[in-house]
């Protein structure tokens, strides 16, 4: 991953800042409707205000959102295992970081 400043934090107060497959599944499989219901990988610089928001709603269905303001990107994405997420949030951050 780019050396970009960026960090993971869930709602029950945990952060990282560094980003791997297997610590997004993770959490994403601690996500727990009402406590714990979301997390964010976001940028920490002023320049680039990229962010995901992964949340669980109370069915205990994810929903992914990515934004994008540099690349006028935002898209929801509702469903998804948390295996499937965890793959293609860090895919995106990736690319993201990398441009």
């Amino acid at each position: 991953m780019s050396t970009d400043p960026y960090i993971i934090e869930s709602e029950n107060g945990e952060s990282h800042d560094s980003i791997s497959e297997d610590l997004l599944f993770e959490l994403i499989g601690e996500l727990s409707y009402p406590d714990n219901s979301f997390l964010t990988v976001e940028s920490l610089g002023s320049e680039n205000q990229w962010y995901v928001v992964v949340t669980l709603d109370s069915d205990g269905r994810h929903e992914v959102e990515y934004r994008n303001p540099d690349r006028r990107e935002h898209r929801v994405v509702a469903g998804g295992t948390p295996s499937r997420i965890a793959t293609d949030v860090t895919v995106w951050v990736s690319s993201t970081v990398r441009n």
